[in-house]
């Protein structure tokens, strides 16, 4: 059954059997009253309001500026044609051919085709005004509005918007193109914290900011919109690791950039000083070298840009220097806390100094500094480790890497009284325990 109603010519002969019972049902008037049995076929009219009236001309060069959009058609013949019309509803054309004609106001006659050719048509109105101008095309750039641009998350930044293309073309009569002001597309950055990048639709304006239909090519445009975070230049913090290998001494470690650009929430970046994290693993280094390292992303930054910098190691041979009596600082001690050198002559120490031949020219030895670190150590005695702190690219060799100290507690005057009479009591109270 389904391939049966498939079938074409099946179908076409049953629109057929309709269209002939119904041409029976409602044209013919019945034979008994008819002499000799022969059927009258009556006439009728049928209207079509609002049909839409087809132009032909030259699109591509003139453009119409006036003219109406639909007509009324009046049918009128045998009533069994106007039934089957309005049933089939067959294909039909009204429209004026203004192809011959050249700019300027015509008034041209509005013709049909198709039409079954029993019927007689009528058109209304059938001759129409029309007004034909040639096209021209101008370029514009487009311009782009932010909407909500207040409305960004604070501490980030909006840049200039790029199109692409930057010009679009409007092509319409000269009429019209003589009204068109300026191009504009629209973007929404409320709450944008991120570059934007999109599709937007193109409109044209006149000179009081009024909307004009005319097409546009392209009619859409791709938009990019840089939206920077908050940022902040920071210096790189080198580690060093490993050694180089014997006979040579670093000259200098550069990078380069000496700064890069870290971006992200202000309370995070605020808290950052320097980038941390970028390692030199000098064991690695024989010669003059530059290492491409690709930087760490602190937690809660957004980027670092340059994502790579250049470290540039330059080597040099290895001299020494020996600087004598530097005096050892003790650093941390807490207050009313007393350090004491269980070895005196540990007070003053002696290190060899390791470097290239421009850094030990330059080093004084005021540069070097010794010390020992006491922060939270208790009362008692401890082996401190001794630290050297002095100029970059510099080494140092110590004679021992500890120091023993002695730390005591500073009693105040009234703490000194009382406590010199509780030993005076206790040695009182001895003395009567042995008599």
């Amino acid at each position: 059954m389904d391939k049966l109603y498939n079938n074409p010519w099946f179908v076409k002969a049953i629109s057929f059997l309709i269209a002939l019972l119904l041409f029976a049902v409602v044209n013919f008037d019945n034979p008994n009253n008819q002499p000799g049995g022969i059927p009258v076929v009556t006439n009728g009219s049928y209207t079509i309001p609002e049909v839409p009236l087809n132009v032909y001309y030259n699109e591509d060069e003139l453009a119409i500026t006036e003219i109406v959009e639909h007509v009324q058609v009046n049918l009128r013949g045998p009533q069994n044609v106007l039934t089957y019309f309005q049933i089939a509803r067959p294909s039909y054309d009204v429209f004026v051919d203004l192809r011959n004609l050249e700019p300027g106001t015509h008034h041209v006659n509005v013709q049909y085709r198709n039409f079954p050719s029993e019927l007689t048509v009528n058109i209304v109105p059938d001759t129409i005004r029309v007004t034909i101008e040639e096209k021209r095309t101008i370029s514009l750039p487009v311009e782009i509005d932010l909407i909500n641009k207040a409305e960004i998350p604070e501490g980030y930044t909006v840049g200039t918007p790029i199109v692409n293309p930057v010009n679009v073309e409007i092509t319409a009569a000269e009429s019209i193109i003589q009204h068109v002001a300026f191009v504009k597309g629209f973007v929404d950055i409320k709450d944008v914290n991120k570059t934007v990048e999109k599709g937007i639709p193109v409109k044209v304006y006149d000179q009081q900011g009024n909307e004009l239909a005319i097409d546009v090519s392209p009619s859409v445009v791709d938009v990019k919109i840089p939206v920077t975070s908050p940022n902040k230049d920071v210096p790189l913090k080198i580690t060093r690791i490993g050694e180089l290998p014997e006979g040579l001494s670093i000259r200098s470690i550069v990078t380069d950039p000496k700064e890069v650009t870290i971006f992200g929430p202000r309370d995070v970046i605020d808290g950052i000083s320097h980038l941390e994290g970028v390692e030199v693993n000098l064991s690695t280094i024989t010669e003059n070298t530059v290492l491409e390292i690709d930087l760490p992303v602190p937690p809660g930054v957004e980027k670092v840009s340059p994502s790579t910098v250049k470290i540039i190691v330059e080597v040099d041979i290895e001299e020494t220097l020996e600087i004598e009596e530097i005096p050892v600082e003790v650093i941390g001690l807490s207050e009313r806390m007393d350090a004491e050198f269980s070895n005196p002559n540990h007070k003053i120490i002696s290190l060899i100094v390791k470097g290239s031949p421009a850094a030990i020219d330059r080093i004084q030895k005021d540069d070097v500094k010794v010390y020992i670190d006491l922060n939270e150590l208790a009362v008692g005695e401890h082996l401190v480790p001794i630290q050297v702190s002095g100029p970059q690219n510099i080494s140092f060799d110590l004679p021992f890497d500890e120091i023993e100290i002695i730390i005591s507690e500073v009693l105040s005057i009234e703490e000194e009284i009382e406590t010199n009479a509780t030993d005076e009591f206790n040695e009182n109270n001895d003395e009567l325990t042995e008599t």
